[in-house]
């Protein structure tokens, strides 16, 4: 029983996680001792009576929590944009800097190549998005394979310790519509995205490990640079609406 409420307890601060942009989910599995048991339920279906509950608290967490949120960003929109986007510019620049230092990774040409492709992605990504393509006024309606692909990517960022999913929503400028459609239960959204995210968790575990074992290091600094780049850029712009 006290394994389960543990579960339960880290499926809370797991949900919590990846509604804010600048927090893993699953950075926070790995401080609960779960991420080992996620994976290996989703790549080999085993510990179910486990992680029932930790998608239980994840549920609870996400559906409580997206409504506050939303108030926030309804109310209190300009602070709350400079704030998300501050959280952007720092968590960027910690993914840079800590796995630069802590994993000794050699800064050659490809590390600074690495750096600059992330960073000039994650100028046009943000760009992209202002031009309104994926308003819901634009080509891409709320119910399009454009929101299945948002959330395939964003259950495929929560897998990767040290890469948060919200934060790719910001990044692309679709977070406060994803969180809006939560909060306000618009399964119109809900539906496509759920099954993006279910698309992911079919067939990204075993990748992800491949992946992560082999690429880890630079996939870290690709989207701390993404994640940097749509962090200033969101500051500048909302900065610029601020004042």
């Amino acid at each position: 029983m006290k394994e389960k409420i543990r579960y339960f307890v880290a499926g809370i601060f797991i949900g919590l996680s990846e509604l804010l942009p600048g927090i893993s989910g699953a950075t926070v599995a790995l401080m609960f001792g779960v991420y080992e048991k996620i994976l290996n339920f989703l790549t080999k279906l085993k510990e179910l009576n486990l992680i029932l509950p930790l998608l239980l608290g994840m549920l609870i967490s996400v559906f409580t929590f997206s409504s506050f949120i939303a108030f926030l960003y309804e109310n209190f929109t300009q602070y709350f944009n400079i704030s998300i986007a501050l959280l952007m510019v720092g968590y960027g620049l910690f993914l840079l800097i800590n796995t630069s230092w802590k994993k000794n990774i050699i800064k050659d040409r490809y590390f600074y190549l690495n750096v600059f492709l992330a960073i000039l992605i994650g100028f046009l990504l943000s760009g992209f998005y202002m031009t309104g393509l994926y308003t819901p006024d634009g080509p891409f309606t709320p119910i399009s394979g454009a929101v299945v692909i948002f959330g395939f990517f964003a259950c495929t960022f929560l897998l990767f310790p040290g890469i948060s999913g919200s934060a790719f929503l910001l990044a692309i400028g679709i977070y406060p519509y994803i969180i809006g459609s939560i909060s306000n239960l618009n399964f119109e959204v809900l539906v496509p995205f759920v099954f993006g995210m279910l698309i992911a968790l079919l067939i990204m575990p075993r990748l992800i490990n491949k992946a992560y074992e082999k690429y880890g290091k630079s996939i870290l600094i690709f989207f701390g640079g993404l994640i940097l780049a749509a962090g200033l850029l969101d500051l500048s712009e909302s900065l610029n609406n601020f004042l």
